[in-house]
């Protein structure tokens, strides 16, 4: 851009839109991250404000790890481990509940009525067997390899001026082994919240809405027994 005329301003142009396109980027991120947690828990839709606040101060403590010297070995770590193996994982999960818990057969029906014409049928036969068992591969052969191969990192030598391979110190696989689970928790906790709102007999916007569901046993008085109605027929506007 040096050799632009007005150099200046268009470098200040540059750096205004890497600017603008992080921001951009970041505001998508993490409007994917709170707006579920918002929309499911009453406490955290109540301080929408002060959590979006502290969720956004975490991030950037945790993004000044990757402002140092070394943050480049830690942005490898994060992505190598903290996206890949997690996301082959809650796929698993999402293909498992899709076809095989709720229905490929409800969800085929259910993708007909919103497109208005019907669905190929082989599309069940995808999710229930071949992406699935695509899926478990990949997750078992990048479990075995990790298992009995260390995950390594790539380093600069200045002695030599190359690059080399080096093993993870121990605590760098705890903390892989930390990102790994923290990635994959959501999975068997909204399991968990799932069987304990069933077992209490009420969804979360019931309870929020304070409803109860109503009886429906033969001792129910009728409707046109009710006092209320028994006093509009006997009313002389109703005789």
């Amino acid at each position: 851009m040096t050799l632009f005329p007005a150099s200046p301003f268009w470098s200040a142009l540059f750096f205004l839109m890497l600017l603008n396109l992080g921001l951009s980027t970041m505001f998508g991120t993490m409007a994917g991250i709170l707006t579920p947690l918002t929309d499911t828990f009453k406490t955290l839709r109540k301080r929408k404000l002060c959590f979006t606040a502290c969720s956004c101060a975490v991030g950037f403590l945790i993004g000044l790890l990757f402002t140092q010297r070394c943050g480049n070995y830690f942005v490898v770590m994060f992505d190598d481990y903290s996206a890949t193996l997690p996301l082959i994982i809650v796929v698993v999960f999402q293909t498992i509940s899709i076809a095989w818990v709720y229905g490929a057969d409800r969800f085929l029906e259910d993708i007909r009525q919103m497109l208005g014409r019907p669905v190929w049928g082989v599309y069940k036969y995808l999710w229930k067997y071949v992406c699935l068992s695509a899926m478990l591969g990949l997750l078992c052969a990048s479990l075995l390899r990790m298992c009995f191969s260390r995950p390594k990192y790539t380093a600069w030598n200045r002695e030599k001026a190359v690059e080399e391979e080096l093993e993870y110190p121990d605590w760098a696989l705890a903390v892989l082994s930390s990102l790994i689970v923290i990635a994959v928790l959501p999975v068997p906790l909204g399991y968990a919240h799932c069987v304990l709102q069933q077992r209490t007999g009420q969804s979360a916007l019931d309870t929020e809405a304070g409803y109860a569901p109503c009886s429906t046993t033969d001792t129910d008085p009728a409707p046109n027994s009710t006092p209320m109605a028994e006093e509009n027929f006997g009313s002389p506007g109703m005789r």
